[in-house]
């Protein structure tokens, strides 16, 4: 079976491409696809973790997955290029597909982080990234690596998988840093029905994300999860959260007129295969982001 990736590949243009892959009972709709990047012109940082969430939930489901490109892939603005520098390919295609990759020093090449390793991914990795991008000092982004943190105690507790993939990066143009960490678990919705058995999609994903909620029956890290994350993101930073589980999405940004966090939730048609979590940080205001002083356990 063939599927075309689409024109322009982001979060808002991934669902033709799942529906494409996975039918009604969320099982694998052939053994073997072919995935045909001939039509790609422009893939944002979600796109490279969507695909990558992707291609992992297929490998899981022992679905021989294969590549299809353009011979005429080289180029900067290529976005063949872009997946190339970003290790895409040579985890997926098994080889890279253009003459010279290179990581680009505005990106982070994809990851697959095992949770136990993801401290360490964040202080040693993300954090020195993020450092020399916005020329800020280390010790201004303890905060940032304990929210981004929190996101992997989430995966570990709600999706329960012990690997997510990440992949950022920077637009200085528009003083922005996308981060996007997805998985490819059951997904929040189903871990939280366990104990709220009556909530949709988008109503578990807005109650794993309210201050104090945990399904565990003595709370960690305060309690907070996903909660820390908006907060500082959204109040704290005016950046913007994005966060699509199974059927359920919630959608985190600051009001204009209040100024206080605005949570909207909505039901898709389309099923996304674990949890998808995009952040977007204004680096003109990231020292906004202020110090949590509690000691958090990892």
């Amino acid at each position: 079976m063939k599927v075309f990736i689409p024109r322009n590949f982001n979060r808002s243009t991934m669902y033709q491409l799942l529906s494409s892959v996975i039918d009604y009972d969320l099982k694998p709709k052939d053994h073997r696809i072919d995935f045909d990047f001939t039509n790609l012109k422009f893939i944002e940082p979600a796109g490279v973790t969507i695909l990558s969430n992707l291609f992992e939930w297929l490998r899981k489901r022992d679905v021989n997955s294969t590549i299809t490109y353009p011979k005429n892939s080289s180029g900067k603005n290529n976005p063949i290029q872009f997946l190339d520098d970003s290790d895409f390919f040579i985890r997926y295609a098994g080889k890279n597909l253009t003459s010279f990759p290179s990581p680009r020093q505005t990106t982070i090449p994809l990851k697959l982080i095992a949770y136990s390793d993801s401290p360490r991914w964040l202080e040693k990795e993300f954090s020195f990234w993020l450092s020399d991008q916005l020329d800020i000092p280390f010790s201004s982004l303890a905060t940032i690596r304990i929210c981004f943190g929190e996101i992997f105690n989430n995966i570990r507790d709600h999706a329960q998988e012990n690997i997510g993939c990440i992949f950022a990066q920077h637009y200085p143009n528009k003083n922005e840093v996308k981060i996007t960490i997805s998985d490819f678990g059951v997904g929040i919705p189903e871990n939280i029905r366990k104990i709220r058995p009556s909530l949709q999609d988008h109503e578990a994903i807005f109650m794993a994300a309210t201050e104090g909620f945990t399904t565990k029956t003595s709370p960690r890290n305060l309690g907070a999860g996903l909660h820390t994350l908006i907060e500082n993101v959204v109040r704290n930073n005016n950046g913007s959260v994005h966060i699509h589980s199974n059927y359920g999405i919630l959608n985190c940004t600051k009001g204009i007129i209040t100024n206080e966090v605005e949570k909207n939730t909505s039901l898709k048609s389309s099923f996304y295969p674990g949890t998808l979590i995009e952040t977007v940080l204004k680096t003109d205001s990231i020292q906004n982001i202020t110090d949590i002083e509690e000691e958090f356990e990892w």
